[in-house]
């Protein structure tokens, strides 16, 4: 996965002229066919096209981030007095760490003191156990505990304000999306390469068992075993025909993509989306049911690209703590 993830801050750079002032829609159209396919250009009235699948993409984006829960109001004397932050950094990672790191981008106008808004992402993992737990007044022993825990955190979409916040993460889904056709476009140009070389060497393959040899040529020999693997081969090849003609339809022309794009940007979910996930945790982050063990609810949205996970999300404000 060129992995769209990872360049989550250039494309920010990129797209905030864009997305930020949304009156140049020509520009935006012609950033869109440059991130997923140039040669989209040649498709006649491909802006009247993506005009609309555009505009539903970037409100599927807007929602998502909508919905992300928060913000975490973080307390200046106890970062870790919040249940969510407490398990979110139970590890070897520290909260403190990670917002010192991300002062060091602030920029000149941002002052100590000041509140600034963030998105905190990270990975969550659960193992199964043996330990003992409650059920009202009985303790289990040796029960089947499942443990969870947080890594690969990360904090992005800094800003002073809320709103501001929200629309760069806004742009980052945006560019999530896109770079995700991109790579969907391209794995389907590479399964029809495959499939037209696998062709070639079938049917190479195919000529030889047939007449290749010179005894059934000149001689008319015909190998039993010839026979048996050209029958083989010659099922393969039918086989691979069916699988050419699926995997040319929507992959060969401008226009193709140009529908394909369309398709996508119409069902942004199918590409980035975000789901509210609850987990209640005791001080050990094991997941439990017990409505009297001191436990916690917490709440996250959990993202998922291309109907993979892939993070965890929750929204962050805290007080600039500079050096």
């Amino acid at each position: 996965m060129k992995t769209p993830a990872s360049s989550s801050s250039s494309l920010y750079e990129r797209l905030t002229h864009w997305l930020q002032a949304r009156k140049d829609e020509k520009q935006l159209i012609d950033y869109v066919i440059k991130t997923v396919e140039p040669k989209i250009k040649n498709a006649r009235g491909y802006r009247t096209r993506l005009k609309q699948p555009i505009k539903i993409c970037l409100e599927h984006c807007k929602k998502m981030v909508a919905e992300v829960p928060g913000p975490i109001h973080l307390k200046d004397s106890d970062y870790y007095s919040d249940p969510l932050i407490r398990a979110a950094f139970i590890g070897e990672e520290k909260i403190e760490d990670l917002l010192e790191n991300l002062n060091d981008t602030l920029t000149p106008e941002v002052s100590a003191g000041q509140v600034v808004f963030a998105l905190l992402t990270m990975t969550h993992k659960e193992t199964t156990e043996f330990g003992s737990k409650q059920e009202g007044n009985m303790i289990i022993a040796d029960a089947n505990l499942r443990s969870v825990t947080f890594s690969d955190h990360k904090l992005v979409g800094l800003s002073t304000t809320l709103e501001s916040s929200r629309e760069k993460l806004e742009t980052i889904c945006f560019g999530m999306i896109l770079e995700a056709i991109s790579i969907d476009l391209a794995a389907r140009r590479t399964d029809l390469a495959d499939l037209r070389e696998r062709r070639e060497r079938l049917q190479a393959m195919s000529e030889m068992f047939s007449n290749g040899n010179h005894a059934g040529h000149y001689f008319g020999y015909v190998n039993p075993l010839d026979l048996e693997k050209l029958e083989k081969v010659e099922q393969l090849l039918r086989e691979n025909e069916e699988e050419l003609v699926q995997a040319r339809a929507g992959v060969e022309e401008p226009e193709d993509w140009l529908e394909m794009l369309a398709e996508h940007l119409i069902i942004p979910e199918k590409m980035l989306n975000f789901q509210a996930i609850t987990m209640r945790l005791d001080w050990r982050n094991v997941v439990t049911e017990a409505a009297d063990t001191g436990a916690n609810t917490i709440i996250l949205a959990q993202c998922s690209l291309s109907e993979e996970t892939v993070r965890d999300a929750v929204v962050l404000a805290y007080k600039v703590k500079l050096k």
